[in-house]
């Protein structure tokens, strides 16, 4: 099955179309981690396994 040139012409401007949030993406899932291993092994007292 043949793609028409109007259809192959909308895919091609779809795809030029560039995000830019991956960056901002990133950096506020980086944040995100870096803020719970934080509180998990600094602010909360560490890990501890507390098996009775």
């Amino acid at each position: 099955m043949a793609l028409k040139p109007g259809v192959i012409a909308r895919i091609l401007a779809i795809a030029q179309n560039k995000s830019n949030w991956g960056g901002k993406l990133f950096f506020a899932t980086l944040l995100a981690v870096l803020i719970f291993f934080w509180w998990l092994l600094i602010y909360s007292g560490g890990v501890s396994g507390n098996h009775g």
